[in-house]
C-alpha cells in the first residue's frame, strides 16, 4: 500500500512513504541507500515489555554490523505524567459525575415521596386485602430500580449508536482518525451507578408505604 497525504503539521517536511511488510520486503531493494527504516507495530500495552525488548534483539541478529536498531513507543501513554494526568482528571470527572447523581438521586426521592402521597389509598387497600409489609416494600423498591436500569441500559445504547456513527464522531473531533471502541469499563460503571441510584431513590418511599395504615386510605 503506497499512498500520498499532505502535509499535515511538524516533522511532515521528510519524504517517507508507508508500505507493509510484504510489500516493503518485495522492494527493499528499490530503495534509496540514505533511507532508513522504522517498523510500526500494534500491540497491546500489557504486552510491550514482553515483546519489546525480544523484537529489538532479533532485528539486531538479522542486521549487518554497524548498525542499530532502537524500540521506543509511540503511544500516548508513553509521555511522561500520561498516566497520572489521567488519573487525576478520572478523579475530578468521577466527582462531578458522583455529586450530579447524587442530585439526581434526591430529585427522585422527592418525586417518589409525592407520588406517594397520592398512592396512600392504593397501597392502604392492598393492604386491607392481605398485602405483606415485605410485598408493599419490595414493589415500591423495584418501581424506581427497574426505572433507572432500563434508563441506564438505554442510554448506553445511545452512547455506543454515536459512537458506531463514524461521521459524527469526526465532525465533533475534527483532529480524530480512528474512532475507539466503546469501552466496556463505561458501560459497567454507568449501569451500575443507574441501579445504585434507583435503589437509593426507592428505598425511602419504600419505607414511607410501610408506614401507610389501612385506616389512613380510609379516611384519605
Amino acid at each position: 500500500m503506497i499512498g500520498i497525504t499532505p502535509r499535515q503539521g511538524m516533522g511532515d517536511e521528510e519524504l517517507h512513504v508507508d508500505l507493509l511488510y510484504d510489500s516493503y520486503r518485495a522492494r527493499v531493494d528499490a530503495l534509496p541507500a540514505d533511507a532508513w527504516t522504522q517498523y510500526e507495530i500494534w500491540m497491546g500495552q500489557d504486552q510491550v515489555d514482553r515483546i519489546a525488548p525480544v523484537l529489538a534483539m532479533d532485528l539486531r541478529a538479522g542486521l549487518p554490523a554497524g548498525q542499530t536498531v532502537s524500540v521506543s513507543r509511540s503511544d500516548w501513554a508513553a509521555q511522561p505524567g500520561t498516566l497520572d494526568a489521567q488519573a487525576t482528571f478520572e478523579m475530578i470527572t468521577g466527582g462531578i459525575a458522583a455529586l450530579i447523581l447524587a442530585l439526581g438521586a434526591l430529585s427522585l426521592i422527592n418525586i417518589q415521596l409525592v407520588a406517594m402521597r397520592q398512592r396512600v389509598r392504593e397501597i392502604g387497600v392492598r393492604r386491607a386485602f392481605g398485602a405483606s409489609s415485605g410485598r408493599v416494600f419490595f414493589s415500591v423498591f423495584l418501581e424506581s430500580l427497574v426505572a433507572t436500569t432500563v434508563a441506564g441500559v438505554i442510554g448506553i445504547a445511545i452512547v455506543v449508536a454515536i459512537l458506531r456513527s463514524d461521521w459524527i464522531v469526526t465532525s465533533l473531533f475534527s483532529g480524530i482518525q480512528d474512532v475507539p471502541p466503546f469501552p466496556m469499563r463505561a458501560a459497567m460503571i454507568g449501569l451500575l451507578a443507574s441501579v445504585v441510584v434507583g435503589a437509593v431513590s426507592g428505598f425511602i418511599p419504600a419505607l414511607v408505604a410501610l408506614r401507610v395504615k389501612v385506616i389512613d386510605a380510609i379516611r384519605f
